[in-house]
């Protein structure tokens, strides 16, 4: 059996680490029957049985080497699509079904005029494979909380839903353009979207990209010279429009839920707007980027990170209204939970932890209510 060099494991891409590790089990089993001197119980011969068909991980990632344009206007007015799909987390290798869309997002975007339409839907993710409900629940519970079964939103079916996406990235029948994605994202976004054109009955028709790749191209016009894939990557996981405005879709806005795929899309491009626009002489508006929330001037910030206990104390006695700002989401959700509210759209219950978080905010209310018993 002919393996990699040591220490190049960590050079090798996923296609041929399953390659290799195939390879090893096929070995392994051969020297188990022949040390035993029989086959193994249950099997016609000691090489374990091909995995179901299912779609290989790819070995890299198509880049945007094709990239280019003939001058900065031509960059201003060129329209990017950036996607994303959500799953009920990731099943194991060795299953046929490796993930179950259950929300699509989709923005289109120039830098020009900002975000200029989006697409959004949640998908129908079918049967949940046997054995995997608590594990896809569990998944859903942690990030997105999209429930995975009686949920009345996720209505349509994979060919309206391909077709309507079709239809947004391709409008008027003209070109297919590319579509973008973060690297992270690419390989369960792809596999999502041959599966929806399997489930169809057609062949997927969109070139997807590394929207890293697409901001690397773009400062390498301008600058003649690349930035690195980690400066871009950290460029684009930041957190600061998590909270903002018409940022993520009605449902996820609704529950107060981050995990969206909509606001991942418009989030990749509010970074491209915050770190290009000046770069290529663009003013920025609010298709570019979410106007504030609140006005600094006459509302306390929700984001800010309370340091001085004492005046957020006079504050708080001052203005007793300002509490919501610093209520917990898991005390929400353990409000709604014992006055039997659920997220709207869910037909069927779900419990919901009513267990308090830690931190500052409870840290506050109890010297709030020992500052009070002193008090009295």
């Amino acid at each position: 059996m002919s393996l990699p060099p040591v220490g190049d494991g960590q050079l090798l891409t996923e296609d041929e680490k399953e390659k290799y590790s195939e390879m090893a089990r096929r070995w392994r089993a051969e020297k188990s029957a022949q040390a035993s001197g029989k086959q193994p119980p249950n099997q016609i011969s000691p090489v374990p049985a091909a995995r179901p068909t299912q779609i290989q991980r790819s070995a890299s990632f198509p880049d945007a080497t094709s990239l280019s344009w003939k001058s900065d206007q031509a960059v201003l007015g060129n329209i990017f699509y950036f996607l994303n799909i959500f799953s009920h987390g990731e099943l194991p290798s060795h299953c046929e079904q490796r993930f179950l869309p259950c929300e699509i997002g989709c923005v289109k975007y120039s830098l020009q005029d900002g975000i200029i339409a989006d697409f959004h839907r949640f998908v129908d993710p079918g049967e949940v494979p046997r054995g995997f409900r608590f594990h896809c629940q569990a998944a859903s519970d942690a990030t997105h909380k999209i429930p995975i079964s009686g949920f009345e939103l996720s209505s349509a079916g994979c060919p309206v839903l391909l077709r309507e996406l079709y239809s947004f990235v391709r409008p008027n029948c003209s070109r297919w353009s590319p579509v973008y994605c973060k690297s992270d994202d690419w390989y369960r976004v792809n596999w999502c979207l041959k599966w929806m054109a399997k489930e169809a009955g057609t062949e997927i028709q969109l070139e997807l990209l590394s929207v890293e790749d697409l901001v690397v191209k773009l400062y390498q016009r301008k600058f003649l010279k690349e930035p690195s894939k980690t400066w871009v990557r950290n460029l684009l996981d930041v957190f600061m429009w998590d909270y903002s405005s018409n940022t993520r879709c009605k449902w996820h806005e609704e529950n107060d839920i981050l995990f969206c795929a909509l606001a991942t899309c418009k989030k990749a491009a509010y970074c491209i707007s915050s770190s290009l626009a000046s770069v290529y002489g663009v003013s920025l508006t609010a298709a570019h980027l979410p106007l504030q929330d609140h006005d600094s001037n006459n509302h306390i910030n929700p984001k800010m990170v309370v340091l001085d206990a004492g005046r957020f104390q006079k504050l708080r006695a001052e203005n007793p209204g300002c509490n919501r700002y610093f209520s917990s989401p898991v005390q929400k959700q353990g409000a709604a939970s014992s006055t039997g509210e659920h997220p709207s759209g869910v037909t069927s219950p779900y419990r919901t932890s009513t267990m308090r978080g830690r931190g500052i905010t409870r840290l506050l209310e109890s010297v709030s209510r020992l500052s009070t018993s002193s008090s009295s």
